[in-house]
């Protein structure tokens, strides 16, 4: 902390007014408080938490629902369906987490346990591990994870969100557009295709000095 040293002929009531003020300044108060996670809120124009969310929910629930080749499937080979979402693209201008939306959307599929959910990212690490315990010589043989005996997915889910902003006046429109397909890895037929939109208004307010 510096201190202030009046020095001759400087009014030391100055001097004391102008230490408070300094300190004053320096000492600055922190309030917040908790809010729902699962509530819309419209911060900013951005790409948001709630966007993601709100489009992985919608588009998964389209997608095992109001298709016919969930059902096709049941009844062909009369099990669930394997899934594994792979890639979801940003082809937008502003930085988007599309992990996130990765993950949102794999949670929904993982909990309608209407699929069988198979996480492709993990898969080097799930091998390391299996490799370790096949031959590292330290884990018991009847105790080991035997290779090969994984489960393939049938199908591969992949997306991709773009945009598009108009402005008119004092009027701003954000679209936010998500391209998400499913195809068939044996086949490498697209078997579902859905795009789900989220829009955005905002009007700006001319701020009073």
């Amino acid at each position: 902390m510096w201190l202030l040293i009046p020095a001759p002929n400087i009014n030391l009531s100055l001097v004391i007014t102008l230490s408070v003020v300094i300190l004053g300044a320096s000492c600055t108060t922190f309030r917040g408080e908790y809010s729902d996670p699962d509530a819309v809120e419209i911060v900013d124009d951005k790409w948001n938490e709630t966007d993601a969310r709100v489009t992985a929910e919608k588009a998964v629930q389209k997608l095992l629902t109001k298709t016919a080749w969930y059902q096709n499937f049941l009844s062909q080979k009369q099990r669930k369906p394997v899934i594994v979402v792979g890639d979801m693209t940003n082809r937008t201008d502003e930085h988007i987490d599309t992990k996130a939306l990765t993950e949102f959307v794999s949670d929904e599929l993982i909990n309608s346990g209407k699929v069988r959910f198979i996480d492709g990212e993990s898969r080097a690490k799930i091998l390391d591990e299996m490799r370790y315990q096949t031959e590292s010589g330290e884990v018991k043989q009847s105790a080991a994870r035997k290779r090969g005996q994984q489960i393939g997915a049938d199908f591969l889910l992949v997306g991709a969100v773009s945009s598009s902003v108009h402005s008119q006046g004092k009027l701003k429109t954000v679209t936010y557009q998500t391209l998400m397909r499913l195809t068939s890895l044996e086949t490498s037929e697209i078997i579902w295709s859905h795009k789900e939109r989220i829009k955005k208004r905002f009007r700006r307010s001319q701020v009073r000095p």
